[in-house]
């Protein structure tokens, strides 16, 4: 105990805490405020000219894919199947459409929506397909369900993607309007082709 202070030391340590943890709450607001200053600073203005590009920046810029024109070779690397459309498994017919002309028809039997095997890589070949003058083509893939009888005329299911200019496609899902009906997502590649 203290003479001037007749309190012992452990009944003054909560008023002492409080003073320290008011210190460090009045702190770290004024470095958070300093912080937000600095980001303010450094944040460009709005309607002033942007600087002449580097050297650096325009070499990469430069080492940016190529656009292309030509044709390239279209690929399904695989068809990853989210519903087949029935219990157990079910047979499936596809089309792949290039700007509206036909590429590629197959069809894909046993098609399982169960985790584990629900992806099917297909045998078909590349096929090959130009970019046009857009540097760019409309790609739709069709999906009939197959039954006992025969395959519907109307596509049970369809989906659409654009192979761009860099001739990049990756994927499109094709589904049904009632995605339990029938849904998948096809993943493409391309390599470029010389021209003709």
């Amino acid at each position: 105990m203290d003479e001037q202070n007749p309190r012992p030391w452990y009944a003054q340590l909560p008023a002492k805490l409080a003073a320290i943890v008011v210190f460090l709450v009045a702190l770290t607001t004024l470095v958070g405020n300093l912080f937000e200053l600095v980001d303010k600073r450094a944040a460009p203005v709005v309607g002033a000219v942007a600087p002449e590009p580097s050297s650096q920046a325009k070499a990469a810029s430069q080492s940016q894919p190529a656009l292309r024109k030509g044709p390239v070779e279209l690929r399904i690397d695989r068809i990853v199947v989210q519903h087949d459309g029935s219990p157990g498994t079910t047979d499936w017919r596809f089309s792949v459409e290039v700007e509206g002309e036909p590429m590629l028809a197959f069809q894909q039997d046993a098609l399982d929506d169960t985790e584990g095997r629900n992806v099917a890589v297909p045998d078909e070949p590349p096929v090959r397909a130009s970019l046009g003058e857009r540097g760019n083509a409309r790609v739709v893939v069709k999906a009939w369900r197959g039954s006992w009888f025969k395959f519907g005329s109307e596509p049970d299911a369809t989906g659409e993607g654009w192979l761009t200019s860099t001739g990049g496609i990756g994927t499109i899902r094709v589904a049904a309007e009632d995605a339990t009906a029938g849904a998948f997502v096809f993943h493409f590649s391309t390599t470029p082709q010389r021209g003709e």
